[in-house]
């Protein structure tokens, strides 16, 4: 299966995964999005863009330069019909993701995250997703088109099951996707901080295995205005970042952060932003190249 070299590579990361505890993988999917184009660009920025943040975090008293981490460049995306692209992507995917590490996928619209999910079900059978997001993502199709960034988390519920996705920071949606005919938690944006919620999910998961799905525009706009659907009334990077944080409680087997979209934000912070959320993530929950608590 052939991946197309990252240049340049993320923040501190080898170029060979072969002896890496953590991966990070580039998939520039973009679908039939109707508006605000542009996510297939978002690995390659969001590379270039981690160059401007620190391998250490003082926060967490952690540096990415202590781990064994690799980017293993971008999953090439074949053309085609959304579906059969990322049909294309999974078996791409279930090549590489080696149970014995802990993966990072960079997007790309947030469909990808569904054949992403299929995969880690095959190493982990009992997996929850948690989903940081504006949008419920849940309409059964979009534009007459079912693999759709707004149906991402129905597609993920395909192959996930009821009472295994939890949804924090949703702040609107089309009124169905709030009454979902299969089981989801939401923890909406105006109930309380994303803190407090993970922290909730962190304590009922326990040990179980978590994927976590972070779309952008869980973000405010004011903060991330380079978000592909962006929604008034997000969260703050502090509280999204204490978030991941509670969340390092639980068992972390991988991630993706989705729906940068550069070409909106000329400043180009969004994918500053992103990177640095990247980096939180990684050093939060693998310090030493494995899942571990972090600190309260």
């Amino acid at each position: 299966m052939a991946l197309t070299p990252a240049h340049p590579r993320f923040l501190a990361a080898e170029a060979d995964p072969a002896v890496a505890d953590i991966v990070l993988y580039g998939v520039p999917f973009e679908g039939r999005v109707n508006q605000r184009k542009g996510a297939w660009l978002a690995p390659g920025e969001i590379r270039k863009a981690s160059d401007l943040v620190e391998t250490y975090a003082p926060g967490l008293d952690a540096d990415l330069g202590d781990l064994a981490l690799a980017d293993a460049g971008d999953i090439q995306v074949a053309d085609g019909a959304p579906e059969a692209q990322l049909r294309g992507i999974g078996d791409a995917l279930r090549e590489v993701l080696a149970p014995r590490q802990r993966w990072v996928i960079l997007g790309g619209d947030h469909t990808l995250t569904a054949p992403v999910v299929d995969v880690v079900l095959g190493h982990h059978p009992e997996l929850r997703v948690v989903q940081f997001d504006a949008h419920p993502d849940l309409r059964p199709e979009y534009l007459g088109e079912p693999w759709n960034y707004a149906s991402a988390m129905s597609r993920v519920l395909d192959r996930l099951g009821p009472d295994r996705l939890y949804q924090i920071g949703i702040r609107t949606g089309d009124r169905e996707e709030w009454v979902p005919s299969r089981g989801t938690r939401v923890f909406p944006a105006w109930a309380g901080s994303a803190g407090e919620a993970a922290a909730a999910i962190a304590e009922e998961v326990a040990a179980l295995p978590l994927y976590v799905t972070i779309d952008i525009d869980v973000l405010d706009p004011s903060i991330a205005p380079g978000a592909g659907a962006p929604e008034p009334g997000g969260v703050t990077v502090p509280d999204l970042l204490t978030a991941l944080r509670r969340l390092g409680t639980a068992r972390v087997v991988g991630f993706d952060l989705v729906e940068v979209s550069p070409r909106w934000d000329p400043s180009g912070r969004t994918a500053i932003t992103a990177a640095c959320i990247v980096r939180d993530a990684i050093l939060t929950w693998w310090r030493a190249g494995r899942p571990t608590a972090a600190r309260p």
